[in-house]
């Protein structure tokens, strides 16, 4: 994304996996089930199962003739906060699209090649029509002030590669610049990451992980090792907290339909782990802490031929700056 030339939002390959576990794991079940399935998405209680309901919805989407109409929040960090941008802003979207056996998952498809064509794209913007004084009042202030602000809740993703036959990965450092708010990680296989029709890239499994920590600021999260064993059962304390990361442990209001079982086996295990006290509230913002971000996990059996990618969802508190020539300026996340 550009504003007048200058480049406000980039997240490389990993687009998808924002845009997804975003869906997956903050909304509940009530917007999954209406207003997600105009985008496509369709909850389902296991991943990468050619019975489960989510992946019969979205056949039976494309089966019939002609075109399929969807449409879907974009999830850029300046798109999700409730100021509105100012007027002589000229806004350039760049969409680049994975390939086509990422996107579409089929089973028993034998030598069948698929492909996804898209025919039209375009934005729905709301435009806002001010009072002349206003637009007066805001353009002095904007030229007594030189600035102004929009804060963002920034999110970005990376990813590592875990080779096969390991039983440990190393620390990684996925991000050196400033601490995250909290951070999510998933396991997917390297064939599920690397698009192949006959797997869903977003089935996150356990992979017989006995313990995952998080390394920061001199710090380890958890603070006590988890010792995991999934196949006796032994994983409520990360299905725990990644359900208190998102806010949906303390409270009847809000869930995302996610049970212990579909965290276990469902393709839905992912590790929530908050690094902020103030993690869940979009309206304060911390100090910024300078650190590195490490990853370190450690499997009861090795692991699989082909290896895994290591998934990482990290939100950061940002600050876009635009001065009253409309140049703008956001800190970069490395």
């Amino acid at each position: 994304m550009h504003i007048n030339g200058q480049m406000v939002f980039h997240n490389s390959t990993n687009y998808a996996y924002q845009s997804y576990l975003e869906s997956a794991l903050m909304y509940g079940a009530e917007a999954k089930n209406s207003t997600l399935t105009a985008a496509g998405y369709f909850h389902e209680p296991k991943v990468g199962d050619i019975k489960s309901p989510g992946f019969i919805a979205r056949s039976n989407m494309v089966k019939k003739k002609g075109l399929v109409q969807v449409a879907c929040n974009i999830s850029i960090d300046l798109m999700n906060q409730p100021k509105v941008l100012i007027n002589a802003c000229n806004v350039k979207l760049t969409l680049y699209p994975n390939k086509s056996d990422f996107l579409i998952e089929g089973y028993n498809l034998g030598g069948t090649q698929l492909k996804l064509h898209v025919r039209d794209v375009y934005a729905i913007v709301n435009e806002f029509d001010l009072a002349d004084g206003l637009a007066n009042e805001l353009e002095l202030a904007l030229q007594e002030h030189k600035n102004i602000q929009y804060p963002l809740i920034s999110p970005q993703v990376r990813s590592f590669y875990i080779e096969a036959n390991r039983l440990d990965a190393p620390a990684n450092t996925v991000f050196t610049s400033k601490m995250p708010r909290r951070i999510f990680v998933g396991l997917v296989s390297a064939d599920s990451y690397n698009g192949t029709y006959n797997t869903s890239p977003f089935n996150f499994q356990h992979f017989n992980l006995t313990d995952i920590h998080v390394d920061y600021c001199g710090q380890s999260v958890p603070a006590r090792p988890f010792n995991l064993d999934f196949k006796s059962g032994k994983y409520i304390e990360p299905y725990i907290q990644l359900q208190e990361s998102l806010g949906h442990a303390r409270t009847n209001f809000t869930n995302n339909s996610i049970s212990k079982e579909m965290f276990c086996s469902g393709g839905y295990t992912i590790f929530g782990f908050e690094l902020s006290p103030i993690a869940q509230d979009h309206n304060l913002f911390e100090l910024v802490r300078q650190t590195n971000v490490s990853i370190r996990l450690n499997f009861g059996e090795k692991t699989p031929a082909g290896g895994l990618y290591a998934i990482i969802y990290g939100e950061f508190d940002n600050l876009m700056n635009l001065s009253d020539l409309r140049v703008p300026f956001v800190p970069t996340v490395a």
